[in-house]
């Protein structure tokens, strides 16, 4: 039988942003983003899988100008979509969150014949033009929330984890360099508003109108929901 997979859905947005949020009611509308996934929705393989290649040229998901400009230039590029398409044809299961038992083994089957699916994870905003080419007709679903909001909740969350007995992460206590982090992320998931396959939805807009944002929202991933799914996402989300 012919392989009917689709292209995935990728939730992208700065930290603090409203993306796990968004993610888990898309996920109750029938959105397969994995199986073994951390408190955020994210597969921690994946999270590895970026880090890894920000660190390998002096970047990192608190300092991704250094990445950024490398991958501007022809070399950069293709580096790193060798790198992302190498480690997701060898490993897809592993780093999408697919554990090796009946269910993922089931989940997987399911992609196979056409189940909508993608994944979370802030630091594909970065890495999302690779992601494109590798994947080719991928939707896009950019979630933006106040850049000072997002800016303060990111400190807020640094200070708790200093205070908690956590390493300091570097310039994550400064609430300016938190306010152009999430600049730099905004501007970077803005690279690809020219799609077609593109679809930016305010945190804001979905608090104020959790069943419209979020009905909205399901149609653009192509996803097939029912009134009582789209009640039961929609009280996920917290006004």
């Amino acid at each position: 039988m012919k392989d009917r997979q689709r292209p995935p859905v990728l939730i992208i947005g700065a930290h603090r942003s409203g993306t796990s949020a968004t993610a888990r009611a898309l996920e109750l509308l029938g959105l397969q983003i994995g199986q073994r996934l951390d408190s955020h929705r994210e597969p921690r393989q994946l999270q590895k899988l970026h880090e890894e290649y920000l660190r390998k040229v002096g970047a990192a998901w608190h300092n991704p100008e250094p990445f950024l400009k490398w991958t501007e230039s022809d070399e950069g590029k293709h580096d790193c979509i060798s790198h992302l398409e190498k480690n997701i044809r060898q490993n897809f299961g592993q780093i999408l969150g697919y554990q090796r038992n009946p269910k993922g083994l089931w989940l997987r089957a399911r992609l196979k014949f056409g189940a909508a699916w993608g994944w979370k994870e802030p630091r594909t905003t970065l890495f999302a033009p690779a992601w494109l080419e590798i994947f080719r007709g991928a939707r896009i679903v950019h979630v933006v929330r106040d850049p000072q909001a997002a800016a303060s909740s990111l400190r807020e969350r640094e200070l708790k984890f200093q205070a908690a007995g956590d390493p300091p992460t570097a310039n994550l206590s400064n609430l300016d360099y938190c306010k152009q982090l999430i600049q730099i992320y905004l501007a970077a998931g803005e690279r690809l508003a020219n799609s077609s396959n593109y679809q930016k939805i305010r945190f804001e807009q979905l608090q104020a109108n959790p069943p419209d944002a979020l009905a909205s929202l399901g149609q653009f991933c192509g996803l097939r929901f029912g009134t009582a799914q789209l009640r039961a996402a929609a009280a996920t989300i917290r006004q």
